[in-house]
C-alpha cells in the first residue's frame, strides 16, 4: 500500500479504525491545510480537504479551541470554497461550514466507553453540491464519520511539530484583526468626545449669555 501514495503523504488511524492519508502545507495566515484520501482495502480515494487553525474569534471566552473549516479558501463565506470533504451520503454528500472544537475533550474522561472523541456545539451540516446549495443537516452516519475523522486529524495536528510555527503565524494575523477592532473602537469613541465637546461648547455658550445678562 505504501507505494501508491506520492512523497510526502501520510497516515493516521481515526477511533472507529478509519485509515485516511494526508499531505499538509501552512495556509496564507499559518494554517494547516490537510489534503485527505480515504484508504480503503480496493485503493485510495482523495475526499477533500479540511483545513485546521486557532480559534478565529479576537477576544474569545474559551481558551484553546480550534477552529475546523470543510473545504479550501475563504474564511467567512462557504460559497468561496473549493474541494470541500465528500463524507457525506445520499443526496448530501458534501459536509459544509466550520466548527470550534476544544482539544481538551480528547483528555476527557470517558466512562470505559471507548476513545474520547470530540464535541461539536453545531450541527454538521450537508449539501448535494459544493457551492450555491442550501445546507441542510446532515445524517447521524454522516455526524459520526465527521467526528471520527475530525477527532483523528486534531490528534495528527497537536503531534506535528510545525503546529506551533503555524499558530504563531496565526495570532500574528489575529493580532493584526484584533488591532484593527480596536482602532475602530477608538474612532467610535474619539467621535463620540468630538460630539460631546460641541455640546458642552454650546452649553458655556448660553451659560455665559445667562450670566451676562
Amino acid at each position: 500500500m505504501e507505494g501508491i501514495f506520492m512523497s510526502g503523504t501520510q497516515t493516521f488511524t481515526t477511533p472507529a479504525g478509519n485509515t485516511y492519508a494526508y499531505t499538509v502545507e501552512a495556509g496564507e495566515n499559518g494554517e494547516a491545510v490537510y489534503d485527505l484520501s480515504q484508504v480503503f482495502q480496493d485503493g485510495v480515494f482523495p475526499i477533500g480537504s479540511v483545513v485546521v487553525h486557532p480559534n478565529w474569534e479576537l477576544f474569545p471566552a474559551v481558551k484553546g479551541l480550534l477552529n475546523v473549516q470543510f473545504g479550501k479558501g475563504s474564511p467567512e463565506d462557504r460559497h468561496g470554497r473549493t474541494d470541500l470533504p465528500m463524507l457525506g451520503d445520499g443526496d448530501l454528500p458534501y459536509v459544509v461550514g466550520s466548527h470550534l472544537v476544544n482539544p481538551a475533550d480528547l483528555t476527557a474522561e470517558t466512562d470505559g466507553e471507548g476513545a474520547a472523541l470530540l464535541k461539536f456545539r453545531k450541527r454538521m451540516l450537508g449539501a448535494a453540491f459544493p457551492t450555491n446549495s442550501p445546507a441542510e443537516s446532515a445524517s447521524q452516519e454522516t455526524f459520526e464519520k465527521v467526528r471520527d475523522l475530525v477527532t483523528g486529524l486534531v490528534k495528527v495536528y497537536q503531534a506535528d511539530k510545525d503546529t506551533e510555527t503555524r499558530e504563531a503565524a496565526y495570532e500574528n494575523f489575529l493580532n493584526g484583526k484584533r488591532a484593527e477592532a480596536i482602532e475602530a473602537e477608538i474612532g467610535k469613541l474619539d467621535g463620540r468626545v468630538q460630539a460631546l465637546m460641541i455640546q458642552r461648547a454650546a452649553l458655556v455658550e448660553k451659560l455665559n449669555r445667562y450670566k451676562a445678562a
